[in-house]
């Protein structure tokens, strides 16, 4: 290495200690305001092309006053002061420049500039002249000539000839080796770095120095297993072996130790678990011993859970897990959910906690889910089975019911890191349950007949196939990442299906979170879903598809402006309406000759909305979570704006297009709490309910009316016949009969003229995503 190498290494060396030192120290530095300092309103970076500004201020000390504080000011506890340290001010330009040369860019020059801006008021400006990177043109990396894969090993590593010299590249690139090749082989394996710089011509020079050592493969697998204290074994060694995967004989790789370590973890039966190779190497000996150290924790738990949501009210959970049931770490679940409790019978009554479940079409029975759940640890290529049965009653908001007493489902996942593959294979034997008008609308049933065999049990068999991506930070409560989602799911006669069930879904789903500043969490979502008839196209979506496989929005978790599922196509029922004759004026006395209409106005309120769901989704939600500058580790805030839409595509005047989104926005607040996230929101929605067919459930309406559906949208043509009956007490009754026909979908509830009236109010535990 010339003079001036060692010279600029030197150098180096300490612009490294003064980055590290003034890293581990800059951000706790006391920047608080006592009598006579000036306060730091703006903070701002010029000049840097190579570097954005909110990178370099998270290397510095100085920090500007919290947007509370630089705005609104009243009251002063709210947000944080922070104020100029000139010690420190000059520290962060040394910084600055040591970032600079660390980067390659060894003529940088960085000027602080202190503005005044009122009285105790002053913003800081940092003026940063870069010049010119300093250039690798020469690369070298010896000591690889005896490595098979040495292609492999040098694919795609980050330092390049011909690219800006960067100290931290390098490093990176020095770890990358090292970890290849210590998954490779070759456990003792070392790099070094020589460089040297010529800042005159700003030229550099790197090389690496590879040491491999021998290359080793694995030698004897020791298990080593201690119960819990007071409690009897219940993992035997063999399991232990299967689950980690290692065996005598295999080329040494530290990530397939880690992958040994995480998958022995993941089974959930072990309090400690350490897998050590043995650093003593025996000359001569190309093995190395490996030991798996391991402390069973908790082999059996029960859990139980009580929480509170607007349309469920009351709900419960309990569940049961044993991680052990034959000492081969075969997990047996046992799952039980209860929800409605307070609205449904024999727990009922609780309208002032419940107002809005008690309105619910379906309020008068509970929803439960019981099940049970047999998984075996990780087979064949790192594959999850299980295998699971339950029986289930469920409901959704003035929608439809689902009752299944028995299903069951198959799924083969394999997670491998933050992605997580599954296929799944479910057979349930069930009915769906839904008001004649959402029949009559979504399934063309509208006859008696049609709705008794839409609504009677049939067999539905779905695969699906899901891939998913958690790359955030917290899978609970995420502040940077994202989580990816796709589905597909498919049903027909050849997955096993009724003839009449056959579809195809595709669903995506992806959140994305990142911080802006130290204060506030930016969080977005996109949800996009299709269904799809049995050849692919809308064109034969209007076929039947199973209700609970249509696309619904609206609610606490998509669109929070409109109630549970009600964003999209819907039905209603009026509150009223008229018997006219065919001039549209009201009779009221259907004794003369007709014919005559029943139909209600567009300015009666609708007395219930029924979402019949949509073959095509769009959602997009963006929120801002701010950190409450009164109790910030319990509070926080949140504004938002979810939009979205679904459509019937196919149908007439229906197809996806961007100005048929509704955009809700809103504000919110959440409070942690001990068991999870309460979640307040609070979202305006400007829009008309969309006009949609109505009707008259006779049940309701005309007690004599054996159970009829009366079509009552404005302008309809389908006459009214009045017949003379005789009642089962023996007294006479006229009984009404609607001709058959097509219901216009001309009905539009009025839009209220109440801003009150048009939030929409959400209480729940946990994130909408």
């Amino acid at each position: 290495m010339s003079g001036r190498g060692r010279r600029g290494g030197l150098a180096l060396a300490l612009a490294v200690f003064v980055t590290v030192a003034g890293a581990r120290t800059a951000r706790a530095q006391d920047l608080s305001c006592g009598a006579g300092d000036v306060e730091v309103t703006r903070l701002v970076f010029e000049g840097n092309a190579a570097f954005p500004s909110s990178l370099l201020a998270d290397g510095i000390a100085t920090e500007a006053s919290s947007w509370w504080q630089r705005t609104i000011r009243f009251p002063a506890f709210l947000g944080t002061r922070r104020c100029l340290d000139h010690q420190l001010l000059a520290l962060d330009r040394v910084r600055l420049i040591v970032f600079y040369r660390n980067h390659g860019y060894a003529s940088v020059a960085v000027d602080t500039i202190v503005t005044p801006m009122g009285k105790g008021k002053a913003g800081v400006l940092f003026a940063i002249h870069e010049g010119a990177p300093t250039i690798v043109d020469s690369l070298s990396i010896t000591g690889l000539d005896s490595v098979p894969e040495r292609a492999n090993l040098l694919q795609g590593l980050p330092v390049r000839k011909g690219r800006p010299y960067d100290k931290y590249v390098n490093d990176t690139t020095r770890d990358l080796l090292v970890q290849r090749l210590h998954n490779g082989g070759y456990p003792d394996a070392e790099v070094f770095i020589n460089d040297s710089t010529d800042i005159r011509l700003r030229r550099a020079t790197v090389a690496f120095a590879v040491t491999t050592g021998e290359r080793m493969r694995l030698g004897p697998i020791t298990v080593n297993v201690d119960p819990r204290r007071g409690a009897k074994r219940g993992v035997t060694d063999g399991t232990v072996r299967h689950l980690a995967g290692l065996k005598e004989g295999d080329l040494y790789s530290q990530q397939q130790l880690e992958r040994a370590k995480l998958a022995l973890y993941q089974t959930q039966a072990f309090a400690r678990v350490t897998v050590i190779p043995d650093s003593v190497r025996t000359p001569g000996d190309s093995t190395v011993p490996v030991t798996l150290g391991l402390t069973e924790g908790y082999l059996n738990e029960a859990h139980a859970g009580l929480g509170y949501g607007t349309l469920d009210c009351v709900r419960t959970t309990g569940d049961y897990v044993a991680r052990s049931v034959d000492g081969h770490a075969t997990q047996l679940s046992l799952q039980a959910r209860l929800s409605k409790i307070g609205v449904a019978p024999p727990i009922g009554g609780w309208g002032v906690i419940c107002p809005y479940a008690e309105n619910d079409l379906y309020a008068g029975s509970l929803n439960y889910f019981t099940g049970g759940t047999v998984s075996r640890p990780a087979t064949f290529r790192g594959v999850v089975p299980s295998l699971s049965l339950y029986s289930e009653h469920r409901s959704e908001y003035d929608a439809y019911v689902r009752t299944t007493p028995v299903g069951g489902n198959i799924t083969l996942a394999r997670p491998s890191g933050r992605v997580t593959e599954a296929f799944t294979y479910s057979v349930e034997y069930g009915r769906t349950q839904a008001q004649p008008a959402l029949l009559c609308a979504v399934f063309n049933a509208c006859e008696s007949s049609d709705q008794v065999a839409v609504q009677s049990f049939q067999r539905l068999a779905v695969a699906s196939f899901s891939i998913s991506r958690d790359g955030s930070d917290n899978p609970i409560d995420p502040s940077r990442g994202s989580v990816l989602r796709f589905e597909y799911r498919t049903a027909g006669s050849y997955t096993g299906s009724d003839r009449s069930l056959h579809f195809n879904k595709f669903l995506a789903d992806g959140s994305y979170y990142v911080p802006i500043g130290t204060d506030v969490i930016l969080a977005t979502r996109l949800r996009f879903g299709v269904v799809l008839g049995s050849n692919f196209n809308f064109a034969s979506s209007a076929e039947f598809i199973p209700q609970q496989e249509r696309l619904f929005a609206g609610g606490q978790t998509t669109v929070r402006g409109y109630q549970q599922n009600e964003l999209g196509p819907a039905v209603y029922i009026p509150a009223a309406y008229d018997t006219v004759d065919a001039n549209g004026v009201p009779v009221h006395n259907v004794s003369g000759n007709g014919p005559f209409y029943f139909r209600s106005s567009n300015n009666v309120g609708s007395q219930r909305t029924v979402p019949t769901g949509g073959n095509a989704i769009g959602v997009g939600m963006i929120e801002a979570r701010i950190r409450s500058p009164i109790l910030p580790n319990i509070l926080q805030w949140a504004i938002f704006l979810d939009g979205g839409a679904v459509w019937n595509v196919g149908e007439p005047d229906q197809g996806i297009a961007y100005n048929s989104l509704r955009w809700t926005p809103g504000i919110g607040v959440r409070v942690r709490t001990g068991v999870g996230v309460l979640r307040m929101d609070v979202a305006y929605n400007r829009y008309q309910q969309p006009a949609g067919a109505a009707y008259y459930d006779s049940p309701v309406a005309l007690s004599a009316g054996g159970g009829a559906l009366f079509c009552v949208s404005p302008g309809n043509a389908l006459p009214v016949s009045f017949v003379p009956q005789k009642a089962p007490d023996g007294a006479s009754v006229t009984v009404p009969t609607q001709a058959g026909g097509s219901c216009p979908s001309s009905f539009q509830p009025p839009l209220q003229s109440s801003f009150f009236r048009r939030l929409a109010f959400v209480l729940t535990l946990g994130e909408a995503f």
